[in-house]
């Protein structure tokens, strides 16, 4: 018994490893057993001349959120009304043009966009020049790291999108500027697999029957191209059924997978279940861009990124599960008896998010 104790270590140390993402790494889209620790916000600007103007909206839940947050010297009631919120983030973003402070105002009070969400309408007047207007969003200091801001911007030039965080809070409109999508949607796709631990575990239980290079690759491919597929579909606003309906889907996907593992001996010809399964997944995928307001002229580039991005992290991901995988599988206790456990492990995890999720 003792020449297997490295090979346990190996192959459960990937597992726990696996299921302790959502307790550390995977804050960004999924927290616990739902999708709620990351907050998301998002703006327009548009830069007429030496006029800027803002739209900042918020989720309302965020905002009380912030009020909660903010610590005793914050000149913010325990009662938080609208007009205070919007003071507190208002007076955290920072409009300068060549080194000099542009003059801004808040137009009107918050208003309600849509059920749940507010708005508040900014404005600023900067100095003439070339120099690039600067626009620094010091609020996402108020919320959690993790938080994610989309910025549409339109001017002289035309538009673009930015994914900005509190590591890069800063907006730069210049005149004549190329009109572009941002790379950091490509960050963002890497970020959301390598952070999205169901998607982690869900690729984990296709490959745990092992088989060959080629059956592997076959159902890799498989659930990439049907993620793909569905990621396109609900970017582009062609269909998407919900987030009430497609994350609970996509925890009875893992369920299956662990409960097919308990039955299936070879894993050929798996490519076709990978690829029905797969088409769940990219509608989950496509919720990281479904309130990220992007510029129409852009949203294929900023979708093709982002899918590439996607496809980076799973290679990246594949690279070292893979190996480990495939090592552990020669030992023939590991086949007999940790694949079923694991796999057991898989369905009930996958069962949870069922029940989590719908309820």
């Amino acid at each position: 018994m003792t020449h297997r104790l490295p090979f346990v270590r190996l192959f459960w140390g990937a597992f726990v490893l696996l299921l302790a993402l959502p307790a550390s790494a995977h804050q960004g889209v999924i927290a616990g057993m739902n999708r709620e620790k990351t907050t998301l916000s998002r703006s327009t600007w548009r830069a007429e001349g030496r006029l800027l103007t803002g739209d900042l909206l918020f989720l309302r839940h965020h905002l009380e959120h912030v009020a909660a947050g903010l610590p005793e010297s914050a000149d913010v009631p325990d009662q938080a009304d609208d007009d205070a919120l919007r003071d507190v983030l208002v007076s955290r973003v920072e409009v300068t043009r060549g080194g000099t402070a542009c003059s801004g105002r808040a137009e009107e009070p918050l208003q309600a966009a849509q059920p749940g969400q507010v708005v508040a309408r900014l404005q600023w007047r900067c100095p003439g020049g070339d120099a690039p207007i600067q626009v620094r969003l010091g609020f996402l200091g108020l919320f959690d790291p993790d938080h994610r801001h989309l910025a549409a911007v339109s001017d002289e030039a035309g538009s673009r999108t930015e994914v900005l965080a509190l590591a890069n809070p800063v907006i730069e409109i210049a005149p004549g500027a190329t009109s572009w999508v941002s790379w950091s949607f490509l960050s963002l796709g890497v970020e959301h697999i390598l952070l999205g631990w169901d998607h982690l575990i869900f690729l984990f239980g296709l490959l745990l029957l092992g088989g060959t290079f080629r059956s592997l690759l076959g159902t890799i491919t498989a659930f990439t191209l049907a993620h793909s597929i569905t990621l396109a579909l609900a970017a582009l606003e062609i269909w998407n059924p919900g987030g009430a309906i497609v994350e609970p889907l996509i925890g009875a996907t893992i369920a299956y997978v662990g409960i097919e593992n308990l039955f299936l001996k070879v894993p050929k010809g798996r490519w076709r279940i990978a690829f029905v399964l797969g088409l769940v997944h990219g509608f989950g995928f496509a919720g990281a861009l479904a309130d990220a307001g992007l510029a129409q002229a852009h949203l294929a580039s900023a979708l093709l990124l982002f899918n590439v991005g996607v496809e980076l992290g799973q290679v990246m991901v594949l690279a070292i599960l893979l190996p480990l995988v495939l090592l552990a599988r020669r030992r023939e206790w590991v086949v007999s008896r940790a694949v079923p456990a694991t796999s057991i492990a898989i369905a009930l995890v996958g069962a949870v998010l069922v029940v989590t999720r719908l309820f």
